[in-house]
């Protein structure tokens, strides 16, 4: 642990054994005042056994990784759920208004890449928090949490993806597939390029330059879309599949190089909170 961390847990321990009569003031260099100490301590981890002798100790279970990833999503805000509805909502208002169908189409891209940024904070959190350290010594680790919050925020991002493709196919009479080509290119690339700045960038730094990523591709979306007018016509559809395959090629990369970092230990996974503790 950090200096600070060792600072705060030896002054709570002095605090708590110095309202003992028996171990008050003691002498750092007297044995007896230490064997004094030890005993109390003792006595205080086998209180409830002394109290309780006949009735069997309960034994710890350990949480299969089913239900560790299903307990996760508890653990994300509520805020973020709200936040990838109102996106869905916004592109179904989009698509029910009935404007301009390139508009649509254009919409329904950079919304996909904008749903990635929601999950931010929650992937990013053990870095953020600085709880990495922490979690490493859980049974359910740092490696563990990171594949639990990245399958739990992976899942609900496509599901809005879906929802949105689904709902601008129906108002726009066409295919899901042929929507859903559209959508993934903007979508692989702001998942992969948020992980990349998780991963490199300073925890401090990092939500921002997620934020500017999706950005990116959201300019870069509507500036293929100003020089090629005619990109979403159906000609260009083995163009987008080759975009998509691209992205997530590189989507796949990043997502295992985040499992290595985070498997292989903190100086790898988060190596700027281990500088601060070295």
């Amino acid at each position: 642990m950090c200096n600070v961390g060792h600072k705060r847990l030896e002054e709570m321990l002095v605090r708590h054994y110095a309202a003992r009569p028996e171990t008050a003031r003691p002498a750092a260099a007297d044995p007896e005042v230490l064997d004094k100490i030890v005993r109390a301590m003792l006595d205080e981890s086998t209180l409830d056994k002394r109290d309780r002798p006949n009735e069997a100790r309960p034994r710890s279970r350990r949480m299969g990784f089913a239900a560790f990833v299903a307990a996760q999503a508890g653990f994300v805000p509520a805020w973020t759920w709200m936040a990838q509805v109102a996106i869905v909502a916004v592109m179904g208002a989009i698509a029910v208004a009935g404007g301009d169908a390139d508009a649509t189409k254009l919409a329904v891209g950079i919304l996909s890449a904008a749903a990635v940024l929601v999950g931010v904070p929650t992937v990013h959190a053990s870095k953020l928090h600085g709880v990495a350290e922490l979690e490493y010594s859980c049974p359910n680790n740092t490696a563990s949490v990171v594949v639990a919050r990245l399958i739990v925020l992976g899942c609900s991002s496509a599901l809005a993806v879906l929802l949105m493709t689904a709902v601008t196919a129906a108002y726009l009479d066409l295919g899901v597939f042929v929507v859903a080509l559209w959508a993934m290119p903007p979508f692989f690339s702001s998942c992969a390029g948020c992980l990349y700045a998780l991963r490199k960038a300073a925890p401090s730094a990092a939500a921002a330059l997620c934020a500017f990523w999706a950005v990116t591709c959201s300019a870069a979306l509507l500036a293929f879309a100003g020089v090629f007018p005619k990109m979403y016509a159906e000609a260009s559809l083995a163009v987008w599949a080759g975009a998509a395959a691209v992205a997530l090629a590189w989507l796949v990369r990043e997502v295992v190089m985040t499992l290595r970092s985070a498997w292989a230990g903190l100086d790898a996974f988060s190596p700027h909170m281990a500088r601060t503790c070295s």
